[in-house]
């Protein structure tokens, strides 16, 4: 795929939009770009972020973000419309990497919201928790073991002295 030219992104007023706060065609959108930001192992140990209730998570707990999020994923959505004239759903899966990769670098903060609650989510998950090889349970209030490390590296960092004032 090419870089193409981009468009203005997309009145929101034209999508209706149910009672999660996303259209279909965005919740469609959203679960594919989930996979983009975390996707599933090859050999199917680790699920893909929107296997894991990421999309809930967001939709739950994020709902300062979701104007941005809508907006973001119709962009996403007319976008895939000017370049390759379907819905960014019905695109390969490398043709939706090339438009995501191309949209992120005309704007770093693309979706850089929603790639930060997607990881916060997915690592909290505990088919993820034992994926990985880790005790599910919550942090607190066992806490965890903190490895003791050599605090002489904190030299450099005593030695310059106070940074702030005092209240």
């Amino acid at each position: 795929m090419s870089s193409p030219e981009l468009t203005p992104p997309i009145d929101l007023s034209q999508n209706p939009v149910s009672a999660s706060g996303l259209s279909a065609a965005q919740h469609a959108s959203l679960e594919l770009v989930l996979d983009l930001i975390v996707p599933p192992s090859a050999d199917g140990r680790m699920p893909g972020a929107s296997e894991v209730g990421v999309p809930a998570y967001l939709l739950a707990h994020c709902v300062d973000a979701l104007p941005t999020l809508r907006e973001e994923l119709d962009h996403l959505d007319a976008q895939a419309q000017a370049v390759i004239g379907q819905s960014f759903a019905a695109l390969g899966a490398d043709d939706r990497q090339a438009l995501v990769e191309t949209l992120r670098a005309q704007d770093a903060e693309f979706m850089s919201r929603l790639a930060l609650e997607t990881v916060t989510c997915y690592y909290q998950h505990d088919r993820v928790l034992a994926a990985l090889g880790m005790e599910i349970r919550s942090p607190a209030p066992q806490g965890f073991k903190v490895i003791s490390g050599d605090l002489m590296l904190l030299a450099p960092v005593r030695k310059r002295g106070k940074m702030y004032r005092d209240a």
